[in-house]
């Protein structure tokens, strides 16, 4: 075996795991990263493998000088490794102007495709490279499979739970192609200008190609998606900060008021009475944390749960929240089957983009936040407009797994228009005074269940996140040309 090729394999599998994790987050600001995404991504992930399997496989029929073409297809696999940034950048916010699986297929293709098919087709070469005597080929191809396998679960940690949290997406994929690239280049020690020319110009690309906008005053990637906080103007005296993960609006601030301009936390803010006595609130899913302090206001003790820690940090520097907040670090599901408080008002305002996480509002959580709220407590529960026909299904099965956890449940919301407008469910332990107004009718009639064996919300959900995304993007967009 040549030790330095396999090194040289190694780092190819590493490369490959990078360019599938940062490449689904690549596409996460403008897509999402719904089971759509995440379906496309590791389909093409495995088109490209399999294709660059096949061409290299062919590749090393036709030449009489394996190593020369292991370089160049290393080569090529660094630099479009380090051009996928680039891509993601010019490219991806024009293609979501497409319809949404269109985008989402065809953006795939074009960001993560290239690199993965020259870094598969480096397979085949390795082994035929590694294949001195006659009847290796066995053991080579295991031994090149195994140490780049290697390779790929070491990446896989490594930018999990180090790299894309601390230097982020772009610097990521720079690290992974310009270690691949040098590292060819002294195993097979071609030191040609041309060589040091391509990279200087892909380096350029990389690192010069995003001006950041004036109006983006945080940006920070990592596990939970891209978070920003930018500052809008609309007119002299409409000044709004947002605050986003993956492109979507998480939190909308005036910044002369401070208080929420989103029509939903005027809802909650008027359906949320004041306490009385000695009263417990919990938020799961802080955000901003305009909600927590509206809650401290009306005097409330307050606990916040949110799972992505830069959150909290930026809630607490950008959007001015209370002090007396109690705010944990933790996941909403976790709190909840651990938690031995008992809370008189719970507001479920978990999403992350536009997608709600289906195992915080399974009937087994519902069932224990039904046990730690007080007799007369009240659960409300942030969720999309689609209520009706088959985009309103989820709707439909997050009502019908409320009533089935022995929740009396009504529907408030601002407006009719299903596209443009949050619903509100409002459940308790009893019947519901009548203060509470609730819409004309009642979710799509479905008997379906979500549980934890068997989580339906992400399935039922997902023409509706599609079409959230879809319609908040353009709306922003529109704002911004």
């Amino acid at each position: 075996m040549i030790r330095k090729l396999l090194l040289l394999s190694f780092i190819e599998g590493a490369a490959v795991m990078a360019a599938e994790l940062c490449g689904a987050k690549l596409m996460a600001p403008i897509f999402g990263s719904s089971l759509f995404v995440w379906a496309s991504v590791m389909g093409f992930t495995l088109a490209g493998l399999a294709a660059g399997y096949f061409c290299g496989g062919y590749l090393t029929q036709k030449t009489s000088n394996s190593g020369k073409l292991l370089f160049q297809l290393l080569n090529l696999a660094s630099l479009t490794l380090i051009l996928m940034p680039v891509i993601s950048y010019y490219l991806l916010p024009r293609l979501s102007y497409l319809p949404f699986l269109s985008g989402v297929v065809l953006s795939t293709f074009l960001l993560l495709f290239p690199s993965v098919f020259f870094l598969g087709a480096t397979s085949p070469v390795f082994i035929t490279t590694q294949t001195i005597n006659k009847g290796d080929e066995g053991k080579a191809s295991g031994t090149v499979y195994a140490v780049s396998t290697a390779g790929g679960i070491l990446a896989t940690f490594l930018c999990g739970f180090y790299l894309i949290p601390q230097i982020g997406l772009n610097k990521s994929l720079l690290a992974f192609g310009v270690v691949l690239f040098i590292a060819n280049l002294v195993v097979f020690k071609f030191y040609k200008i041309s060589n040091f020319f391509l990279l200087a110009i892909v380096l350029y690309l990389n690192l010069q190609f995003i001006n950041k906008a004036s109006n983006t005053i945080y940006k920070q990637e990592g596990l939970y998606g891209t978070l920003t906080v930018e500052d809008l103007s609309f007119g002299s005296s409409n000044k709004v900060r947002l605050l986003k993960t993956n492109s979507i609006s998480q939190t909308e601030m005036n910044l002369i008021t401070g208080a929420s301009i989103s029509r939903y936390m005027n809802i909650l803010d008027t359906l949320i009475p004041d306490a009385s006595g000695n009263k417990r609130a919990l938020l799961l899913g802080v955000g901003g944390g305009l909600l927590a302090n509206i809650l401290v206001k009306k005097k409330y003790k307050t606990d916040g749960i949110e799972l992505d820690e830069r959150i909290i940090e930026v809630a607490k520097k950008y959007f001015f929240l209370s002090k007396d907040v109690n705010v944990f670090h933790q996941d909403a599901r976790y709190f909840i089957n651990k938690t031995k408080n008992k809370y008189d008002v719970l507001v479920v305002d978990v999403f992350k983009g536009e997608e709600p996480p289906s195992h915080v509002l399974t009937i087994e959580s519902l069932k224990q936040i039904h046990h730690f709220l007080s007799h007369d407590g009240i659960m409300y529960i942030n969720w999309h407009g689609y209520l009706s026909n088959e985009i309103g299904l989820g709707t439909g099965v997050l009502y019908n797994t409320l009533v089935r956890a022995g929740f009396y449940v009504k529907l408030c919301s601002s407006s009719y228009n299903e596209a443009y407008r949050n619903l509100i469910f409002v459940a308790s332990k009893r019947h519901l005074p009548p203060q509470y107004l609730e819409l004309n009718h009642t979710p799509t009639d479905i008997s379906l269940v979500n549980t934890d064996s068997q989580p339906l919300l992400e399935k039922y959900n997902a023409m509706a996140n599609k079409a959230w995304r879809v319609n908040y993007l353009r709306y922003y967009q529109g704002l911004n040309n």
